[in-house]
């Protein structure tokens, strides 16, 4: 139920934002949303390109934006809850993800 509801707040509040910014409206949507739970903004988004409202490729950054902004909750609930050990472990692999996810989305070539 609280997913549910959650998920249709974040479908009203983007649709609002679009409208109101454009794909930049989205964009500030699911950063905010992604600080508590990036699935729900990353679906919201999808809800948007599967009736054709958004395109597929204008997506991937709103789906970035709420990715990052939730790797950011997850170091900083790492650091606090988990304490230093716990978070020299986990952050640096949050990282990796993070921005092996943005260099994928934005097709930067990696030398090696």
């Amino acid at each position: 139920m609280t997913f549910t509801l959650m998920l249709s707040g974040i479908l009203v509040a983007s649709a609002a934002l679009r409208e109101w910014f454009g794909e930049t409206g989205i964009v500030m949507a699911t950063a905010l949303v992604g600080f508590i739970d990036t699935h729900s903004a990353a679906i919201s988004v999808a809800s948007l390109v599967a009736p054709g409202k958004m395109s597929a490729a204008d997506a991937v950054a709103p789906i970035l934006a709420g990715l990052a902004t939730n790797t950011i909750s997850k170091v900083v609930l790492a650091g606090i809850s988990g304490g230093r050990s716990f978070a020299l472990r986990v952050i640096p692999g949050l990282i990796v993800v993070a921005l092996a996810a943005w260099v994928g989305a934005l097709n930067i070539p990696i030398s090696g």
